[in-house]
């Protein structure tokens, strides 16, 4: 082939030599475009995991009257309840929309997890947060839209 005439697109040699070293090969389409699906199929499944966790906590969570041993002022709060089983409970729970907000020495009402009760419980009166999981989906888009960018080599990752 002479040496003004270009090949076509996508016949062309390995773009890096093996004295370029890890970051050639780390920064070329394929890797890069392999590791955007993988973000994406990660922040997917996260998002999924995070919604299925905050509606089974709505659906078969059991409601309970906590005695409010300690109130922050950053809407955490150490709080103690008994569960259907008898089993006497404290945990700190920080949620957002505390409503009404917790005073120290006074009762709120909560949801639990009867599975796990020390480590899934909430307040009662709050909404399920979809802010994390719709986070999760919006990475998850980004990555994907970014992965055929990145594989055909339209978005150069070197500098």
């Amino acid at each position: 082939m002479s040496a003004n005439r270009r090949r076509p697109r996508g016949l062309h040699r390995n773009p890096f030599t093996p004295r370029d070293g890890f970051l050639a090969w780390a920064n070329s389409p394929p890797v890069t475009g392999a590791l955007c699906v993988l973000a994406a199929l990660l922040c997917l499944t996260a998002a999924v995991t995070a919604h299925r966790h905050a509606t089974a906590l709505r659906e078969r969570g059991i409601q309970a009257r906590a005695e409010v041993l300690r109130a922050g002022d950053d809407r955490n709060a150490l709080l103690r309840f008994t569960t259907a089983g008898g089993q006497q409970i404290t945990t700190e729970v920080g949620t957002l929309d505390w409503n009404p907000a917790p005073v120290t020495g006074g009762t709120a009402k909560v949801i639990y997890d009867p599975a796990n009760p020390a480590a899934s419980v909430t307040d009662a009166g709050a909404a399920p947060d979809p802010l994390i999981t719709w986070l999760l989906v919006g990475l998850a888009g980004l990555f994907g839209l970014l992965a055929p960018l990145s594989f055909t080599g339209r978005i150069r990752w070197r500098t």
